[in-house]
C-alpha cells in the first residue's frame, strides 16, 4: 500500500513538474513552437500555440499576426479577421499595411469585394510599394464590374514594379502604360 502510494506521489509529482514546465514557456517560446508547426503544415496546432503566446502577452502582435494565417489557412475566416484586426489595433504601420493586406485577402475569400477594396486600399496608404495590393484590388473591383478600376490599379502595381502585371498590361493593355 505504501508503495502504491509512493508511485502515485511520484507520478503526480512529474506531471506537475512536466505540466509545470509546458506553462512556464515564454511567449517567445510559445510563438516560436506554432512558427514550427506553422511551416510544417501544422496549422491547428500552430494556432494552439500562438494562442498561448498572445495569452502570455496581449501584446504579442507578430503572434496575432501569425495565428491570423494559420487561421486563413484552415479557413476559419472570422478568426483571421478578429486577428488581423488586433494587427491593425496594436501594431506598428509595417505591420497595419501587411494586416490590411492580409485581412482584405480574407474579405475577398469570402466574396466580400467591398470590404476587400477598403483593406486593400488601407495597405497602400501605409505602403504603396504594395504591389500585390494594388493586383488585389483591382482583381476586387474587377469582381464588382469596375473594370477601368482594375485596370488602373494594375497600372499602379506595374509602376512601382510588378513586372508580371507590366508584362499582362504589354500584352493586353498597352496603351494605359503611355498615360502618366
Amino acid at each position: 500500500m505504501r508503495t502504491t502510494i509512493s508511485y502515485l506521489l511520484i507520478a503526480f509529482l512529474s506531471l506537475s513538474v512536466g505540466s509545470y514546465s509546458l506553462q512556464a514557456d515564454s511567449p517567445k517560446q510559445s510563438y516560436d513552437r506554432g512558427y514550427k508547426r506553422h511551416m510544417q503544415g501544422r496549422h491547428k496546432d500552430a494556432v494552439k500555440h500562438y494562442s498561448k503566446a498572445v495569452e502570455k502577452n496581449p501584446s504579442y502582435v507578430l503572434a496575432y499576426q501569425m495565428r491570423a494565417a494559420a487561421w486563413h489557412t484552415l479557413k476559419e475566416y472570422e478568426y483571421a479577421l478578429l486577428d488581423y484586426g488586433k494587427v491593425i489595433e496594436l501594431g506598428d504601420d509595417t505591420f497595419k499595411a501587411v494586416a490590411h493586406f492580409n485581412r482584405g485577402l480574407v474579405q475577398y475569400d469570402l466574396g466580400r469585394y467591398k470590404a476587400a477594396i477598403v483593406d486593400f486600399s488601407w495597405a497602400v496608404s501605409y505602403n504603396p510599394r504594395i504591389t500585390m495590393a494594388y493586383v488585389q484590388r483591382g482583381l476586387a473591383k474587377g469582381r464588382m464590374g469596375d473594370k477601368k478600376g482594375k485596370v488602373k490599379d494594375f497600372v499602379y502595381a506595374a509602376r512601382y514594379g510588378d513586372s508580371e502585371v507590366r508584362k499582362w498590361l504589354e500584352q493586353h493593355a498597352p496603351h494605359v502604360l503611355e498615360r502618366k
